[in-house]
């Protein structure tokens, strides 16, 4: 049985983050982190909520120092590889399944994953598969040690707050993982638009982790 990640408030919203969007009739491409931050703040109050996703799949241009840049072309990952959960920083964050503790790392670049965790799962058959919280509190750090065994429903982290979380607005960056491909905490969030669908195949859609939300409305089309 999947547990609850984030206990939300049934009201949560889905924010158009995709390149080109707007929000509250700004533009979000270029902004720094206060100035998104007060945006997002304000599209959750106007909406009477506290939480907000991010959609999987969708093409942003938050991205833009050189942790997003290809080495091989002047092509820069713009692909959200996970589902974005965007609350109060301090907001528990649970295990939705039992699992083993593959990695806690902190990415500590600007922009990057900040603390994060990775865990392992096992299928029924035997098959593994992993998921990654990305943008975590400090005290994940010391919550969780590498191969200590978790529950379904535990607590494993809170919600960061920047500039520890990497310099994000506070929110859970969450992303299901087929197979590592032994990069282990560096691990991509962010595709190129020209492999999308190969690491879309690696991460596919984490929206059934999230049944208070329509899936429908967490993945881009």
């Amino acid at each position: 049985m999947t547990s609850t990640i984030i206990n939300t408030d049934g009201r949560a919203i889905v924010l158009d983050l995709s390149s080109g969007a707007r929000l509250g009739g700004h533009e979000i491409a270029g902004l720094d982190v206060v100035q998104l931050g007060e945006l997002i703040n304000r599209s959750m109050a106007e909406a009477g909520t506290a939480f907000a996703f991010g959609r999987y799949a969708e093409p942003r241009d938050l991205y833009s120092n050189d942790n997003f840049a290809s080495g091989d072309s002047a092509e820069s990952r713009t692909i959200h590889m996970g589902i974005d959960l965007f609350c109060v920083a301090g907001t528990v964050v649970c295990s939705p399944l039992d699992a083993r503790v593959k990695f806690v790392a902190n990415n500590a670049r600007e922009l990057d994953y900040g603390p994060l965790l990775i865990l392992q799962h096992e299928t029924k058959s035997g098959s593994e598969f992993f998921t990654l919280y990305g943008h975590l509190g400090m005290e994940t750090l010391e919550r969780l040690s590498e191969g200590q065994r978790v529950s379904s429903g535990q607590q494993i982290a809170t919600v960061g707050a920047p500039p520890d979380n990497g310099n994000w607005p506070p929110h859970l960056h969450f992303q299901l993982i087929n197979d590592l491909l032994d990069l282990g905490v560096n691990f991509p969030g962010v595709a190129l638009k020209s492999q999308r669908d190969y690491w879309l195949g690696l991460s596919p859609s984490p929206a059934r982790f999230f049944p208070e939300c329509d899936a429908t409305l967490l993945e881009y089309k």
